[in-house]
């Protein structure tokens, strides 16, 4: 048997020029790891009904279900619907807007969202009609409750069964 000597020496080159790439590509490489863990606390915000909720508001975790109405014509206020409470020693910053708002929106000239700090001093309102509006830099203090008031002024004679359905989504820090 013929050895071919060209042939043997471009396949030894060829083989231990694979072997110094994977040696320098494996030098090449640093590592770094994530060690965590997920845990349930009672900490931060949370919403809790009012004395005037309407019996079937629900909560579900971060999630109100309010169902507001009103009669005929005639405005209503639940003027001590919801509250948000800060269950830290601390202050939390937060952001709230309403990120959806379809339905009969020409059956309402008002339909509001109104924030009050402890010292029932107003720091919000959000016009629930109005998909883009929204509040920022609020700051709730430290183990304080904030009471949320609804508005809802229909218009003098509205279609009977005229709803609308609103989402508000709160942020915070």
């Amino acid at each position: 048997m013929k050895i071919n000597y060209k042939k043997s020496l471009k396949l030894i080159t060829l083989l231990i020029s694979s072997l110094l790439i994977a040696v320098v590509s494996a030098e090449i490489y640093n590592y770094m790891y994530i060690l965590g863990s997920g845990e349930i606390t009672t900490t931060g915000l949370k919403w809790e009904t009012g004395p005037d909720a309407p019996s079937t508001t629900s909560i579900s975790g971060p999630t109100v279900t309010v169902p507001l109405n009103t009669s005929d014509g005639n405005p209503r206020n639940y003027t001590d619907c919801l509250h948000l409470v800060n269950l830290d020693g601390s202050a939390h910053s937060f952001n709230i807007s309403v990120t959806s708002s379809t339905g009969d929106k020409d059956n309402f000239t008002e339909f509001k969202l109104v924030l009050f700090d402890d010292s029932n001093v107003e720091q919000a309102v959000l016009d629930l009609l109005d998909d883009t509006s929204s509040a920022t830099g609020l700051s709730i203090p430290g183990s304080k409750t904030w009471r949320v008031l609804f508005e809802l002024v229909p218009i003098s004679s509205p279609t009977a069964g005229a709803k609308v359905d609103f989402q508000v989504k709160l942020v915070y820090v």
